[in-house]
């Protein structure tokens, strides 16, 4: 008996410990998983939560649907004007290709918001002069088919699916599109000429009736107009090479190379040399050919077999990949700038802990249940209107914010404080469901929105005072709405950057589901 007293004395001691390191653990915890399969329902799901998680900095939307109706999502990771483009997943059996793109965009958003370098690169500065676009999984399509087989496909086309793997129900093999078009055979770059076709709708290296006919073909290319990028890379596996030339002006070879040697010197690829008549038809030859800038086509992975790399092949893969997006996206800025000389070299960015001094506006220091705020929580006046930045000071409070791009509107709600809506440069406000006119506009500066600090008094009941100088913003706590002291206020998410990112309630759930966890076989593929 004593002995079933002690036991259950160390379950009641044990559970309550071990609920707590659970919940630290899941405060703490990635959103992109690589050590399992990596399916489309996963990618659609971590693309909301990230989303929802850094609204500030991460926006997606739909590029077009597949044949079978699964979107084709672009992610945008950054504020900058200057844009480069990475993606992944035009071969159905290369979707590590895809968590590599996911796991670098979700680790880049973690070293931009703790404001900290990410492999020596400036993570702020340069995602604020850049916008980093990934369309993750270009091929959603083939990828379920690869994963899942034809059970997530209609029955009626299920049996064509079967025929157009050589009979085999084992698509484990699978690179096309689920019409059995190659989309990496179907770009608009010396398209006529592909060599090695294969005339029918197969599992592999059928270009197509017609240059960029396929759903997945027509929206990259689109989206490569609207977005404009000074940079593209297309992640492929398998073999550790490098594809950087695809009839390149000579004017621009020591500028892609000098790139090249660079993505050499980080990943390890051996670099492909050029072929005075390769076969086109692949993303980063149309790039190349289109547009007169860098592309590159790393093939990740060792060969080893007709299938998917295997999950254990990931750790390696991104050790060697981890610095490509921001070093990428650097480069892509400068050949911007040269285009735009008339922006600024070195922006002011949010990081930047002193705002510009002009007749109209003052710094101020603030306080908060008298703790100095750090300064990359600024606050000033301006036109006799005390503004301070929003997020980072209600953030503490358990305050989530939802950003609408399309009316540049900002709700900041809290189950415990009440819910604010406001918009950019309008001074009509909605607080705790009341409409209000506010003494001044919310507003955007260098990356930072701020608001009148009679919003933040009236949505938390906070006390502010000016002191006698003019110089510092004392805030009180009401006792009702004190910040968790789990939370450090000089360091939680310090600088919020313009809101940017449409939230992602609005986005349906694809009608797939995971798959659970399997251990593929190696692969060996091409581009």
């Amino acid at each position: 008996m004593k002995k079933i007293g002690c036991l259950v004395l160390a379950f009641i001691l044990f559970v309550p410990t071990l609920l707590v390191q659970n919940l630290a653990e899941a405060a703490n915890s990635t959103i992109v998983n690589h050590s399992v399969t990596y399916t489309y329902a996963a990618m659609t799901r971590h693309i909301q939560l990230l989303a929802q998680k850094y609204p500030d900095l991460i926006q997606y939307k739909s590029i077009g649907k597949t044949k079978y109706g699964r979107d084709i999502w672009a992610v945008g990771l950054g504020h900058g004007q200057a844009t480069v483009f990475i993606n992944g997943s035009h071969h159905a059996r290369e979707w590590m290709t895809t968590t590599i793109n996911m796991y670098m965009l979700e680790q880049y958003a973690i070293a931009y918001t703790a404001n900290r370098p990410f492999e020596g690169y400036n993570t702020r500065q340069i995602l604020d002069r850049t916008t980093i676009w990934f369309v993750p999984m270009v091929n959603p399509d083939g990828v379920t088919l690869q994963q899942q087989g034809t059970g997530a496909f209609p029955a009626s086309v299920r049996q064509a699916l079967v025929k157009m793997n050589g009979g085999s129900t084992n698509f484990k093999r699978w690179k096309a599109n689920a019409q059995g078009i190659d989309p990496n055979r179907q770009y608009d770059a010396y398209w006529s000429t592909i060599e090695d076709n294969i005339p029918y709708p197969f599992w592999k290296n059928h270009k197509g009736t017609t240059a960029v006919q396929t759903a997945e073909n027509q929206a990259t290319t689109s989206f490569t107009y609207e977005i404009d990028p000074e940079i593209a890379v297309s992640y492929h596996s398998a073999g550790r090479i490098l594809y950087w030339n695809f009839h390149t002006l000579p004017q621009n070879l020591s500028r892609d190379k000098r790139l090249a040697n660079i993505f050499t010197s980080f990943t390890g690829y051996r670099q492909v040399r050029p072929n005075n008549n390769p076969s086109g038809g692949g993303y980063t030859d149309w790039f190349i050919t289109t547009f007169g800038r860098p592309a590159f086509t790393p093939e990740i992975g060792i060969k080893t077999g007709e299938t998917n790399l295997p999950l254990s092949a990931f750790n390696e893969e991104w050790r060697r990949n981890k610095k490509v997006g921001l070093w990428i996206a650097q480069e892509g800025y400068s050949l911007w700038l040269k285009k735009n000389p008339n922006s600024p070299s070195s922006p002011t960015t949010p990081t930047d802990p002193e705002l510009p001094a002009t007749p109209s506006r003052r710094s101020l220091n603030v306080t908060l249940d008298g703790t100095t705020i750090s300064k990359e929580t600024p606050a000033f006046v301006q036109n006799k209107v005390t503004y301070i930045s929003y997020k980072p000071l209600l953030t503490p409070y358990g305050f989530a914010f939802f950003w609408d791009q399309a009316n540049q509107t900002i709700t900041a709600t809290s189950s415990a404080s009440g819910t604010a809506t406001f918009t950019l440069n309008q001074k009509a406000a909605e607080i705790n469901g009341v409409s209000t006119v506010l003494e001044g506009a919310p507003i955007n500066l260098e990356g930072t929105v701020y608001v009148p600090t009679s919003l933040i008094s009236q949505l938390t009941g906070i006390a502010i005072h000016m002191n006698d100088k003019g110089d510092t913003l004392t805030l009180t706590s009401p006792d009702t709405a004190t910040p968790s002291p789990a939370t450090e206020i000089i360091t939680e998410n310090p600088n919020p950057s313009p809101p940017q990112a449409p939230e992602p309630s609005t986005t349906s759930e694809p009608a797939t589901t995971d798959q659970p966890t399997v251990a593929p076989d190696p692969d060996a593929s091409e581009s």
